[in-house]
């Protein structure tokens, strides 16, 4: 998919009428950790402070959709707070699927193929570039 489609329909989604992040985000968590429960022990167990990174999260990346520079700048933050939490590919590939999977029952009629296509490429490219990010950072001295 063309990229300024899939932008349109990520922004588009969750700009939706029926997108309620207050309903959506504890849902993804509790899909990721039943699909994922390895990922529980990873991430803090103060799920309001949890739920709010990720809602400040994605609303950073909504509104950097425009500036590749500005992208760039939250996902090699982002990559490199992953990297110290040994946050794997495979954990990137269960957070996609739980998070398509969820946000597809949020948005219940308005989520079509080609949504879910739009929102798995944006998230394979958001893991790719926080993998790089991650990777190319150094990980600090080793004593």
């Amino acid at each position: 998919m063309e990229a300024n489609a899939c932008k349109t329909l990520v922004l588009r989604s969750l700009e939706s009428d029926r997108m309620d992040l207050d309903t959506f985000i504890p849902a993804f968590y509790q899909r990721l950790f039943e699909v994922c429960p390895e990922a529980r022990a990873i991430f803090p167990t103060d799920t309001a402070r949890l739920e709010a990174k990720i809602l400040a999260s994605l609303t950073h990346l909504a509104e950097a959709l425009e500036s590749t520079e500005r992208l760039d700048g939250i996902l090699m933050k982002l990559g490199n707070m992953h990297r110290k939490m040994e946050i794997s590919d495979a954990h990137f590939g269960q957070f996609i699927s739980s998070f398509t999977s969820t946000l597809a029952a949020i948005l219940g009629s308005e989520w079509s193929q080609d949504t879910e296509e739009a929102w798995t490429q944006f998230l394979r490219f958001v893991a790719k570039r926080m993998s790089f990010f991650a990777a190319s950072e150094p990980a600090g001295e080793v004593f």
